[in-house]
């Protein structure tokens, strides 16, 4: 599956892309019973804990169907038409939220956009609104400028009195991204995005790819983030070591520069 030049351009000028119904409930379904296990497995069998958000790396590699997902013709075709031929893995992620995300996305030294091209592909496994959950994004806001207008949102401010320019934080400008389970957005970490209402336990799964690097400054910010990530950047033994050809390209950029591996 590849993209549409419209689509390509949709993401590239604001920053994110929606692909409703990629997959289907039955699919979405076997990805909630999943993720639940993978993160009841992570808490030692514990029920969770509705005040905490629980946050996992690398996710996806840890149960069979969502382990198969990076190679899927539905993500890795999109990835490559937004990062390239031989786009590589930065790694998968899975969340259960608890309450509000603030305003973040992007700073003036982990700034991937201008540099690397670069997605996150966000699973939601709850149907979610505006008012329960659902991602919000700042369209363009990808883009670093100087002055960067909206620097006051880029770090998550969780003092509750925050005020960005006079308003409540969920008020904004900003589009809703309103999903159902099995529909899928394409973004970029570097776009401002937040997420206010709704209960407990809200998942979200991402992958995430960048390009393969070509030039020396490129190679130069992937070992640099490398060197400050504990998980991302380092693949799964398991993808290192797959019977899947397509789950051993995705991270055999990162064997060849000999970056550690997760033991999942």
């Amino acid at each position: 599956m590849t993209l549409t030049p419209e689509q390509v351009n949709h993401f590239r000028t604001f920053g994110f892309l929606m692909l409703r119904r990629l997959f289907t409930r039955d699919e979405a379904a076997t990805m909630k019973v999943e993720a639940n296990d993978i993160m009841a497995e992570a808490r030692g069998g514990r029920p969770m804990d509705e005040m905490t958000w629980q946050a996992l790396q690398p996710f996806f590699e840890r149960r069979p169907f969502m382990a198969s997902l990076p190679a899927d013709d539905r993500i890795y075709g999109p990835a490559q038409s937004l990062c390239g031929e031989n786009c590589q893995l930065i790694g998968t992620d899975g969340h259960l939220h608890v309450g509000d995300t603030p305003w973040h996305g992007g700073d003036g030294e982990d700034h991937m956009t201008e540099l690397v091209p670069n997605v996150k592909i966000a699973f939601y496994l709850d149907a979610l609104t505006r008012d329960t959950g659902a991602l919000r994004v700042v369209p363009g806001s990808h883009r670093l400028t100087d002055p960067d207008p909206y620097t006051i949102l880029r770090a998550r401010n969780e003092d509750p009195g925050f005020r960005p320019c006079g308003v409540d934080p969920r008020d904004v400008p900003s589009v809703c991204l309103e999903t159902q389970p099995g529909d899928v957005i394409f973004f970029t970490e570097d776009l401002l995005h937040a997420a206010f209402g709704g209960g407990p336990g809200r998942h979200q799964c991402c992958i995430a790819f960048f390009a393969d690097p070509t030039t020396d400054a490129q190679r130069e910010l992937i070992h640099r983030l490398y060197g400050k990530y504990r998980f991302a950047l380092h693949p799964a033994e398991s993808y290192v070591n797959s019977d899947n050809p397509r789950l051993r390209q995705i991270v055999s950029r990162l064997v060849q520069w000999g970056f550690e591996m997760s033991q999942v």
